[in-house]
C-alpha cells in the first residue's frame, strides 16, 4: 500500500507539472489536455484494479503505471489527427468524474448498506464505479462527437450533472439512512439533471462563460449553505439535526437559479465567465483576511464577512463585464474591442506595502493601486 501511495504522489505531480499552460483552447493543447484526463483517470483505474484482485507487492505498484500509461498510449493509436474538440473533451472528462459516484451509487442500489461490509460486495461496488466510468466517459465522447451541442449548453449539462445528484443525495441525508435510498437518489437526480438542463437550454441559451459565472455564483452560496448548517451543529448541548443538509442543497439551488436570471442576456466569453471566479475568490480570501484581522469568536462573523466580499468583488465582475458587453453590441466592429476591464487582485499585496512602508517613484509619493480598472476609448 506504501508503494500505492507514493505512485500516487509522484503521478500527481508528474499529471501537474505537464499541464502547466493548458488553458488555450487550440487544438493541440485541447488534446493534450485530453491525454493527461485519460492518464489521470486510467491511474486509478489500476488502483481499483489492484483492488478488486488483492493484487500486492510490486505488481500493486506497477498495475496503476500501466494503466496510466496505456490511457494515454490508446487515444495515440486510435485518434489518427491527434485533435479533440472542445466538447468531446468536457462530456469525457465529465462522464468519467462522475461515473465513479454513479457507479458507487448503483453498488449501493444493489447492496444496500452492506456495498461497503464485505469483502466481495465492496469490491462488486469499486468495480462498478470503475466500469461506470469508464463507459461513461466513452458515452461522453460519442456525444461531443455526434451532437451538434454548444459549448454553453455542454458547460449547462456538466453544470447539472452534478448539481441535481447532489441535490438528491442531501435530500436523503436529511431524512434517511438507507444505503438504497442514497444509491437511488444519486441516479435519479442525474437523470433528471440533464433533462432539467436540456429544458432551461430551450428557454435559454447561455454561453459557455455564463455558466463558468453561474458555477462562482453557485459556489458562493453552495458554501455559504454549508457554512450555517455548520454553525447550526456547534452547540455541543444540541443533537444533530439531520435536516439541516437542507441548508446547503438550498444554498446550489437558490445560487444556480438566481445565476440563470442574473446572466440571462450577458453572452460572457469564456475568459469572461473565469473573471467572475477570480473576482468572486479574491474577494472571499480579502474577507477571510478581514476576519482573521477583526479575531471575533462568532464562527457566523467569520464566515458572513469572506461571503460578503466575495459576493460584492462577483456582483462588481458581472455587472462590468455585462455593461461591457452591453456597450460593444453598440459600437461598430472596429470599435467592439475598445472596451477594455481588469482585475488585479496583486495589487491588494502591493497596497499593503505601500501602506506599511511607502512607495517612491522619482521623488513623489505613490499613492493606493486600483484592484479594478475599465476604460473605454472611442
Amino acid at each position: 500500500m506504501k508503494k500505492v501511495a507514493r505512485i500516487l504522489f509522484v503521478s500527481v505531480l508528474f499529471f501537474s507539472v505537464i499541464a502547466q499552460n493548458v488553458n488555450s483552447q487550440s487544438d493541440d493543447i485541447l488534446f493534450r489536455k485530453h491525454l493527461i484526463s485519460s492518464g489521470w483517470n486510467s491511474l486509478f483505474y489500476g488502483v481499483a484494479g489492484d483492488y478488486i484482485f488483492d493484487i500486492n507487492g510490486a505488481a500493486a505498484a506497477g498495475l496503476p503505471l500501466i494503466a496510466a500509461g496505456a490511457g494515454v498510449v490508446i487515444p495515440l493509436l486510435t485518434n489518427s489527427s491527434k485533435t479533440i474538440t472542445s466538447n468531446q473533451l468536457l462530456l469525457t472528462s465529465h462522464g468519467q468524474s462522475l461515473g465513479w459516484a454513479h457507479g458507487t451509487a448503483l453498488g449501493l442500489l444493489i447492496n444496500g448498506n452492506d456495498a461497503f461490509e464485505t469483502e466481495g460486495k465492496a469490491k462488486l461496488t469499486v468495480g462498478l464505479a470503475a466500469l461506470t466510468s469508464m463507459g461513461l466517459g466513452i458515452l461522453g465522447n460519442q456525444l461531443g462527437k455526434s451532437q451538434d451541442w454548444s459549448e454553453g449548453q455542454v458547460a449547462l449539462y456538466r453544470h447539472y450533472g452534478w448539481v441535481m445528484p447532489f441535490t438528491g443525495f442531501s435530500i436523503c441525508a436529511a431524512f434517511s439512512d438507507n444505503a438504497r435510498v442514497f444509491g437511488a437518489a444519486d441516479l435519479i437526480g442525474g437523470a433528471g439533471g440533464y433533462l432539467l438542463a436540456h429544458q432551461i437550454n430551450k428557454w435559454h441559451e447561455y454561453t459557455r462563460g455564463d455558466i463558468r459565472a453561474t458555477q462562482a455564483l453557485t459556489a458562493l452560496n453552495g458554501a455559504l449553505g454549508y457554512c450555517i448548517f455548520l454553525d447550526t451543529q456547534i452547540d455541543e448541548e444540541v443533537d444533530f439535526n439531520r435536516k439541516g443538509w437542507l441548508i446547503p442543497t438550498a444554498g446550489v439551488l437558490v445560487g444556480t437559479a438566481a445565476g440563470h436570471l442574473w446572466l440571462k442576456g450577458a453572452d460572457l466569453t469564456p475568459q469572461q465567465g473565469m473573471t467572475t471566479v477570480y473576482a468572486a475568490s479574491a474577494g472571499a480570501i480579502l474577507g477571510a483576511g478581514v476576519a482573521l484581522i477583526v479575531n471575533s469568536d462568532s464562527f457566523t462573523t467569520n464566515y458572513l464577512i469572506p461571503y460578503g466580499t466575495g459576493m460584492a468583488a462577483y456582483s462588481f465582475a458581472v455587472i462590468s463585464l455585462k455593461n461591457k458587453n452591453a456597450g460593444s453590441a453598440y459600437l461598430p466592429d472596429n470599435k467592439a474591442g475598445n472596451w477594455d476591464f481588469a482585475f488585479m487582485p496583486q495589487n491588494l499585496y502591493l497596497n499593503n506595502k505601500i501602506e506599511q512602508r511607502g512607495y517612491i517613484i522619482n521623488g513623489r509619493q505613490v499613492g493606493l493601486q486600483p484592484l479594478f480598472a475599465a476604460s473605454l476609448n472611442f
